[in-house]
């Protein structure tokens, strides 16, 4: 509010005071009703000293009514290559679009180089201001929002539709990245992975690697994500290689209705494998069911049970009984 009823009391004329009011008119007229819009141009008319009241009138209802992006940018912490908006209300002379450069340093009028760097936006607001308090602006109020985010970057690999490198914005979980790059496609698994190196770098990270490096490995499930999960909709973070891998698949063969290849889901087990197959036929000898599974790199007979979970690659044998 502060901010706001400062604003008003650097005008210099009444002809900016009109247009700052129209433009506050513009950005609320949505929300207004048609009584409130006539007020508004009704204000256009008044005297110098009503329209100063009208101005905080309208102020205050953009603030309620209206997004805030600065707000909504104030944690994120600039690196080398964003780009910035920086505003001086009061003073347009000042206004700047402007490079972080790769030392993390911005050049302002008046005050010179500035580090920009690992700063908040809100953090490198009070600095900027600061200096420009100190003998060449009374009261400043500066904003600084970020027009292009160039310093994060993350690496979507695998089952997307677009996979590429992305920025990394105050928006930053996981299923924001992935629409970013297109969304799952349909061979997706319902398992992602999730890299994050100690020290960020340039390229991506294969699972490999990560595992040879002992990177820490982050696994979510997507399905769980895409229910509102917290938990698996994770922040992704500079530097992160996201792994979106193909779909799992299991086996059924022996007695079965519709012996095959089939998708596998989270939690499904022999019963439900074997319903998806078609179900038993009438030679089945389902208590002797047994799986082919691969276990460091050999591959085990196991006997199973029919509530026994099955895993990625497993091959159920339903055998047919002696008699």
């Amino acid at each position: 509010m502060n901010k706001y009823v400062s604003v008003m009391f650097n005008f210099r004329s009444l002809h900016n005071t009109k247009l700052v009011i129209a433009s506050a008119a513009k950005q609320s007229r949505n929300l207004w009703n048609s009584h409130e819009i006539a007020a508004s141009h009704t204000l256009l008319a008044m005297t110098k000293k009503q329209l100063y009241k009208g101005l905080i009138l309208l102020l205050i209802l953009s603030f309620f009514a209206s997004p805030c992006p600065a707000a909504a940018q104030g944690d994120y912490v600039i690196g080398p290559e964003d780009v910035l908006d920086i505003t001086v209300w009061g003073h347009d002379d000042l206004r700047r679009s402007l490079p972080v450069t790769l030392e993390g340093k911005l050049t302002f009028p008046l005050i010179g180089e500035v580090k920009a760097a690992e700063k908040t936006t809100q953090e490198l607001e009070t600095e900027i201001a600061t200096l420009l308090g100190d003998g060449y602006i009374v009261n400043p109020q500066v904003t600084v929002t970020i027009k292009e985010y160039r310093s994060s970057q993350v690496f979507v690999m695998g089952e997307v539709k677009n996979p590429g490198t992305y920025s990394v914005s105050k928006e930053n979980s996981l299923l924001f990245i992935l629409s970013q790059a297109g969304g799952s496609t349909k061979n997706a698994g319902e398992q992602i992975v999730i890299i994050r190196p100690k020290n960020p770098g340039s390229q991506a990270i294969t699972l490999e690697e990560a595992e040879q490096k002992k990177e820490e490995i982050i696994k979510v499930n997507l399905k769980d994500a895409l229910a509102g999960s917290k938990e698996h909709n994770v922040a992704i973070k500079n530097g992160d290689s996201i792994v979106v891998p193909s779909m799992s698949y299991f086996f059924v063969t022996g007695e079965v209705k519709k012996p095959g290849q089939y998708s596998l889901e989270r939690g499904t087990t022999v019963l439900m494998a074997v319903s998806i197959a078609g179900g038993l036929t009438d030679l089945a000898a389902q208590k002797r069911t047994k799986i082919i599974r691969e276990i460091n790199g050999k591959k085990e007979e196991i006997k199973v049970e029919m509530d026994s979970i099955i895993q990625p690659g497993d091959t159920i044998i339903v055998p047919e009984r002696f008699f």
